[in-house]
């Protein structure tokens, strides 16, 4: 099989030649400082791409993903062309969404909200942003066309947009302050939920708008999860989220009809897995070991009919980040437990930090490529 070929079987629930391997997405960037030891490790004289696209990295090097046998290129979104962050003299600096971070301790933290009422009025008078900014998708359909016309690699986007509504909701209004606003204020947060799906409708489509016949899976990053339960009570995330949810993928999906869609979320999230497949969810991410209930056997066993599994490697405690065989046989764990009949793509949970070592970096992905899970 070729990279393609391996990648399209897997996400098929068909068992290719190996598991496919993932690096570089929307859960699976290297930390500055680990991809900086790689890169002195290496001996290479210059970095790769410069995106800025997480906090955890601000880099893509294609040259590691062709050291560790990746089968998988992204997509990386553009910077809007026509904004500007606005910075005041107190240090505040306000993103397109109209929401201040300022820098504490060398942390980005949120300083100013626009939405400091639960009045559904202000939600028309905001200053929203464009999703149909050019800069966003500059040069990326000539990348893609590149890929798919002259390489076998399999093309995926990154998340267009950092976060769903789930977590933009929460940065326009106060944390604290939409959770109760989703018991206490019902008609704010439905209308601000609605907004804000109906921006990222825009923002997806339009990014999708020429790429869209070339993409297998399309990246969503939203946390629903805590250690030990959803964010969120399943009762609240159905009533008002799951709509809206459906809405934006069925839009994605008309935007790019092969295309699968792909969801990270952190933390215990088993009880509204059922909610994401009835969404249209075809691959999610990140299968956090260490979370309550999402044990990976169990999840293969319950789940593995419906849904393709995409990471799942412990970076919590251990696992990973302890010796290089104690990686190993994390490695082998997920593979074992996630790999047998296809569905399962091999990736972290989250991305690569600072204290996984950088050969049990090396070793894991070694080791995905030749291990055969079950024999």
């Amino acid at each position: 099989m070729n990279r393609r070929e391996r990648v399209e079987a897997a996400i098929n629930h068909r068992e290719p030649d190996r598991v496919p391997l993932d690096v570089w997405g929307s859960a699976s960037r290297l930390c500055n400082s680990l991809y900086f030891e790689l890169v002195r490790d290496q001996g290479w004289a210059d970095f790769g791409k410069f995106v800025s696209a997480s906090r955890s990295g601000d880099y893509v090097d294609e040259r590691v993903s062709d050291l560790i046998g990746s089968d998988i290129r992204h997509t990386n979104v553009g910077k809007p062309k026509y904004f500007t962050p606005r910075k005041t003299p107190e240090g505040i600096t306000y993103n397109e969404w109209g929401v201040g971070f300022k820098s504490v301790g060398g942390d980005s933290m949120i300083a100013d909200v626009p939405f400091k009422e639960a009045d559904p009025a202000a939600i028309d008078r905001h200053a929203w942003p464009n999703p149909k900014d050019p800069g966003r998708r500059d040069g990326v359909f000539d990348q893609v066309k590149h890929w798919h016309k002259t390489t076998d690699y399999f093309i995926a986007t990154t998340s267009v947009v950092s976060g769903l509504m789930l977590d933009i909701c929460p940065y326009l209004r106060g944390f604290e302050d939409f959770m109760m606003d989703l018991y206490l204020n019902k008609s704010f947060a439905h209308r601000l939920i609605e907004k804000v799906t109906d921006l990222l409708i825009e923002y997806y489509t339009d990014y999708l708008a020429e790429i869209g016949p070339y993409v297998g899976w399309v990246e969503f990053s939203s946390d629903h999860g805590m250690q030990d339960r959803p964010l969120i009570s399943p009762k609240a995330y159905r009533e008002f989220f799951k709509p809206h949810y459906k809405r934006l993928f069925d839009a994605v999906r008309q935007a790019a009809p092969q295309a699968k869609i792909w969801l990270h979320s952190c933390g215990s999230v088993w009880d509204i897995i059922p909610d994401f497949i009835d969404e249209g969810v075809d691959i999610l991410n990140s299968l956090q070991p260490r979370a309550a209930k999402m044990d990976s056997l169990a999840l293969k066993k319950e789940f593995g009919k419906d849904i393709v599994f995409h990471g799942g490697l412990d970076i919590q405690a251990g696992g990973i980040t302890g010796s290089v065989d104690m990686a190993i046989e994390e490695a082998k764990r997920r593979l074992d437990a996630f790999a047998p009949g296809g569905g399962y793509i091999f990736a972290p949970s989250n991305h690569f930090m600072q204290d996984v070592p950088l050969q049990n970096f090396y070793a894991i992905y070694e080791f995905a490529r030749q291990y055969k899970a079950g024999c």
